[in-house]
């Protein structure tokens, strides 16, 4: 979660005053000494616009978080990716195993 809320740019406290929890609390969420409950996880959700499944660490990628990233780039930058992800597509056809 601390890598989410950085990428929005709250700190343990401005989360913890939108989610009207004490700072501590986020801190022992994001040690994982504790886990939102229910209520406050769809909060967190809604709020940076990720997957329950992704925010507890059940899944590596949301990809409506990757989009967000994505999107938030220049269109150079955006077309440098496509450009990166044509290549990789070709080059992992070229080293498949015959069978």
């Amino acid at each position: 979660m601390a890598e989410i809320r950085k990428d929005h740019g709250d700190t343990q406290r401005s989360l913890a005053e939108k989610l009207n929890v004490v700072h501590f609390t986020v801190s022992s969420w994001e040690q994982g000494k504790s886990e939102p409950n229910h209520e406050m996880l769809v909060k967190i959700c809604r709020l940076y616009h990720v997957s329950s499944d992704y925010l507890l660490g059940l899944s590596d990628v949301d990809p409506a978080y990757v989009r967000s990233k994505i999107d938030a780039l220049c269109s150079e930058d955006q077309a440098f990716l496509k450009e990166v992800e044509t290549f990789l597509r070709w080059r992992r056809s070229r080293t498949k195993p015959l069978r």
